[in-house]
């Protein structure tokens, strides 16, 4: 779970930071950020598993356009540090599981523009490290009033004195990084920092070294989620991935596989009833839901029975109704685990049923107040959206959010009290929280106030629906 990021340099950032919980919802225009904070994550994420051309090949737009561009020029850095709750247990792609002493990380990267022959530059990793956060430090937990249950189950803390486990350093004019002993790992080793083209992330790929694995596998499952209609209207090929790719072309292969995992005798279609409930309830009139391999053609369709009785393939299920049900599938397979980034969910789903999808939405991620059970991994589900239907699912009258926290995007104006240099920059302020006078709020740090959301913009996001109607 992503507990706290922080971004400086990379698109609309400067010197950026927001704790999260399990379940956010991000609003604001266009052009606020909403999707430049998604597109950090996916960067973290790729980079975890991939070398650094790969992940920035991967992204929207061009390498140098992900760095931060102002009057003065292009950032030479970009700057990441991310704080997570890892779960307690880790399993490698050989099966191997190990315990997890320490769940509470922070993790800081640094991607810097070097020029590596004239009019050619490449990015490379310039910092990496990998801390445990104390206990005694670990405000997050203190302030999200996480339960005795939960915090006994998922919060641990080591006693070891060297709270490294990843750092960066200089030897002999040279710089190195550093892999501190852990767990069995052995003598701490080093290796060279000075033309990194790759974390060291990328290169751990079984439990010898058991906290940086965690984190690894922890940012392996930062999904965003950009489903295409048209993709998940079409058959699965057998040979499709197991879990629902970011496009959602795979989704008949995965109802296929949930049903196969999850049937029992007294229920034949396994998980695929749950699923189907939970659309009947957003979609009325669902019926049933199955999906199966065609034998002529070697795919997977899917098909919905409605309440009159006929099957529709997925050739004809509208838009909303297939994002929907991709959206259900990936929060009902047992194998799903981690951060999901979902934008705009309103997209092709009728006003009316966009608040109860955002109350079922409540109902499947992790939440700190209450004791999940032993096997379930902890989920999180990031929002961003335009609409005001979704911001009115999570107030009361009085303007406040009431459980899941509401983020409103948009720019400030900041001048560099040396160069008088003007800049906008993303930020991300809070409605405030049904208890929470105060009309500010401090950083993890307590060195800036955050301004909260006042009732006048709230009313105003409100009203807009009156007056585009």
């Amino acid at each position: 779970m992503l507990t706290r990021i922080e971004i400086d340099g990379f698109k609309t950032f400067e010197k950026f930071a927001i704790d999260l919980e399990p379940f956010v919802v991000i609003l604001g225009v266009n052009a606020a950020g909403k999707s430049n904070l998604f597109d950090a994550v996916q960067l973290l994420s790729n980079l975890a598993t991939q070398d650094v051309s790969q992940a920035l090949k991967n992204m929207r737009g061009e390498p140098a356009e992900l760095f931060r561009r102002t009057q003065s020029g292009l950032s030479q850095h970009i700057r990441f540090a991310v704080e997570v709750l890892i779960d307690p247990k880790v399993r490698d792609p050989w099966g191997k599981e190990v315990s997890i002493s320490h769940t509470r990380l922070r993790y800081e990267l640094e991607l810097e523009r070097r020029e590596v022959r004239p009019g050619v530059e490449k990015v490379m990793v310039s910092h990496e490290s990998l801390r445990r956060i104390a206990s005694k430090a670990d405000t997050w937990a203190k302030r999200f009033s996480v339960s005795k249950d939960f915090g006994k189950q998922h919060l641990k803390y080591s006693a070891s004195r060297n709270a490294d486990l990843l750092s960066t350093s200089e030897v002999d004019g040279k710089r190195v990084f550093r892999l501190h002993q852990d767990g069995h790992s052995g003598r701490t080793q080093e290796r060279p920092a000075t033309a990194a083209e790759a974390t060291v992330l990328y290169s751990i790929t079984n439990t010898d070294f058991p906290h940086l694995f965690a984190m690894r596998d922890e940012m392996h499952h930062w999904r965003l989620l950009q489903l295409d209609p048209a993709l998940l209207r079409r058959p699965s090929p057998a040979t499709s991935p197991d879990l629902l790719t970011a496009d959602g072309s795979n989704l008949a292969a995965v109802l296929a596989r949930l049903k196969a995992e999850t049937a029992t005798e007294d229920q034949p279609q396994g998980v695929l009833h749950d699923i189907a409930l939970a659309l009947n309830n957003l979609i009325p009139g669902v019926r049933s839901l199955d999906a199966g391999l065609d034998p002529g053609t070697r795919e997977y369709r899917i098909h919905l029975t409605m309440r009159d009785g006929l099957p529709f393939s997925s050739r004809v299920i509208s838009d909303g109704t297939l994002r929907v049900l991709a959206l259900l599938t990936l929060l009902h397979d047992p194998r799903h685990r981690g951060m999901v980034c979902f934008e705009e969910p309103e997209n092709g789903v009728h006003p009316a049923r966009l608040k109860r999808l955002m109350e079922r939405l409540c109902d499947m991620v992790s939440t700190l107040d209450t004791l999940p059970p032993v096997s379930a991994h902890l989920n999180q589900l990031l929002l961003n959206s335009h609409s005001p239907v979704v911001l009115s699912s999570f107030l009361n009258g009085k303007h406040q959010t009431t459980q899941v926290p509401v983020l409103f995007a948009d720019t400030a104006q900041v001048v560099d009290a040396q160069t008088r240099e003007v800049r906008r920059k993303t930020r991300l302020r809070p409605v405030t929280r049904q208890g929470d006078l105060s009309d500010k709020l401090k950083t993890e740090a307590g060195t800036e106030d955050i301004p909260v959301v006042s009732s006048f913009e709230v009313e105003s996001m409100l009203n807009s629906i009156r007056a585009e109607g």
